[in-house]
């Protein structure tokens, strides 16, 4: 199979042909000829007058629904989403029902999309059921191939068995995600706790909730780092994942100074909403963590710019619609993203002046699952995605995840996805 791309402006920062216009000839799912021109005999070929090519999608927050939520989302719909979205690899959460807990269950959901052109990386639970009662068997999950340990979709909230979780697992190649919240203070909490929550008379989620956690597990970081006795592992790190407030941005930034293995990781919908956003009582804009004020959007871009955050998230969470529509404070949090992490996220960050697209898109979240994308250069397989300039609204019928709870439906985007390509596997406007 020989596909001939004309002009296309290339966006793979780690490229030699990095923001330049080019030819490129893929033969059998791989890179043949990169030139200004090429002249060749191809199978078919693609043009337009605004065409760019990234690199796929490395998500590292997906809900996992599976077993028991069937309705919400099942494999072939989840892997439909993903590609839709240019999502080639992405981070599952321990939150089937049952919860996916046994080496079996773990090394089955890393097989179950093989072939399919995506590939999903299932974490494993650090307490039995996502219970905080008992500790799941950390090293037995480690050895059939999670690396990544978290909570559920939350954090734990006793504090032992936080320390204790990252004083097993700092000897490995390990990396705990906690997505902070004190449960305490966000209890029964709709929006974030300031203008909008006070106007429309709905319980606040305070800043607090979010940055009080922060502190609390980088404090247990340092004291399990200070005890290590120089054992803990070069990849063992902690992780934030969904911060949204510039209070967590400062402290995280604060601490990687110092020294400590922390990152941190952004929803998308963080960057692009704020509170005002729920002013109309859309429960589509009902999320967790809420969108909070313009000064928080605007650190959490500053945030990535600087390198205190690393990666930008989808936190993919379907939601049935019966659990939407209802009144606000009776609606479920979550939101589906898959298919928009890419779009949304490049249109808002040339906006922003954000150089590194595909740094906090891709790579960082390869070298966090770590896995390597292929370079775009003769030889290398071609993987990655083609966007064109082309603005239009999202609409819930653009939509192939079997749920729809998308916050982006109504949303205006600069780009459109024209094509996704996977070595051999590949879709053009479609």
């Amino acid at each position: 199979m020989r596909i001939l791309f004309k002009q296309i402006l290339i966006q793979d920062s780690r490229s030699s042909f990095y923001g330049k216009k080019v030819d490129l000839l893929a033969v059998d799912g791989r890179w043949h000829e990169i030139a200004p021109s090429i002249e060749a005999e191809a199978d078919q070929i693609i043009a337009g007058s605004a065409l760019q090519w990234f690199p796929s999608v490395v998500d590292l927050r997906v809900h996992n629904t599976l077993p028991g939520g069937e309705h919400k989302e099942d494999w072939t719909s989840l892997q439909a989403a993903a590609w839709k979205g240019g999502v080639l690899d992405f981070l599952l959460l321990p939150t089937g029902d049952p919860v996916p807990q046994q080496p079996e269950a773990i090394q089955f959901i890393a097989g179950k999309l093989a072939g399919s052109g995506v590939l999903a990386y299932p974490s494993a639970p650090l307490t039995l059921g996502n219970k905080a009662e008992n500790f799941s068997d950390l090293m037995d999950l480690h050895q059939s191939g999670a690396h990544w340990f978290s909570h559920g979709a939350g954090s734990l909230q006793d504090t032992d068995l936080m320390l204790k979780c990252l004083q097993y697992l700092q000897p490995l190649a390990a990396r705990v995600i906690s997505r902070p919240d004190v449960k305490g203070l966000s209890l029964f909490g709709q929006i974030h706790e300031g203008l909008q929550s006070t106007l429309l008379g709905l319980k606040g989620i305070p800043v607090l909730a979010e940055t009080m956690h922060v502190k609390r597990d980088l404090d247990l970081l340092a004291y399990v780092m200070e005890h290590s006795f120089g054992l803990a592992h070069p990849n063992f790190s902690l992780h934030f994942s969904c911060i949204s407030t510039a209070e967590s941005v400062r402290l995280i930034s604060e601490a990687q100074k110092a020294g400590l293995p922390v990152t941190a990781d952004v929803a998308i919908y963080s960057l692009i909403f704020t509170e005002d956003a729920v002013s109309d009582f859309d429960t589509m804009k009902k999320v967790n963590p809420p969108l909070r004020t313009e000064a928080d959007r605007l650190a959490l871009w500053q945030g990535l710019k600087d390198g205190t955050i690393m990666a930008v998230v989808s936190d993919h969470h379907p939601v049935e619609v019966e659990y939407k529509e209802l009144e606000f404070d009776q609606a479920a949090f979550g939101t589906i993203g898959l298919e928009t992490v890419a779009l949304a996220f490049i249109s808002e960050a040339k906006k922003q002046g954000l150089t590194t697209i595909d740094t906090h898109l891709s790579h960082a979240g390869a070298a966090f699952l770590g896995i390597q994308l292929p370079v775009l250069k003769e030889g290398e397989m071609l993987k990655g995605m083609l966007l064109e300039t082309n603005s239009h609204t999202y609409h819930s019928a653009d939509i192939v995840s079997k749920s729809k709870n998308s916050i982006f439906i109504g949303h205006t985007m600069e780009h459109k996805m024209v094509g996704v390509f996977n070595g051999l596997t590949y879709s053009y406007g479609q």
